[in-house]
């Protein structure tokens, strides 16, 4: 009877190991990346020059820059970047981003928040501080 109970458990809690994923078992899904609201585009150049073109594009699942300056917060929307070109110097990661209007601004970032996209070949993820260049490109007036 013990030894039933045993098996029972061990049945039972198989499916909820497996079901983890990129949590216990290494990385996630290849097709699960955060879906934003809105759909940008954009290309990414990590510190190695290897280019990525994604749509789908996010960090953390959310469609703006998050960052320091001086003791503030910033928030920046995509919709207002034009690029970001990052430098990661004694474990602090700035990232200096050109707005659409042409003025820029530089914040510190989190180094470890992870940009997503989707590529022709698959979902791309890199963290912020594997990266060189973001370039945002534009969306179209109107959307789908």
């Amino acid at each position: 009877m013990r030894r039933s109970y045993g098996i029972l458990v061990i049945l039972a809690v198989l499916p909820l190991l497996f079901g983890m994923g990129g949590g216990m078992f290494g990385k996630g899904s290849p097709k699960k990346i955060p879906v934003p609201e809105k759909k940008f585009t954009a290309t990414f150049i990590d510190q190695m020059d290897v280019i990525a073109e994604c749509t789908e594009v996010s960090i953390e699942g959310g469609t703006f820059l998050e960052g320091n300056r001086g003791k503030g917060v910033y928030t920046i929307p995509f919709d207002e970047i034009k690029n970001i070109v990052f430098c990661l110097k004694e474990g602090k990661l700035t990232g200096f981003v050109k707005l659409n209007d042409g003025s820029a601004v530089e914040l510190i970032l989190e180094k470890n928040k992870k940009v997503y996209g989707r590529t022709k070949y698959g979902t791309f993820q890199i963290r912020l501080s594997n990266l060189k260049k973001i370039i945002i490109h534009p969306r179209p007036e109107k959307e789908e």
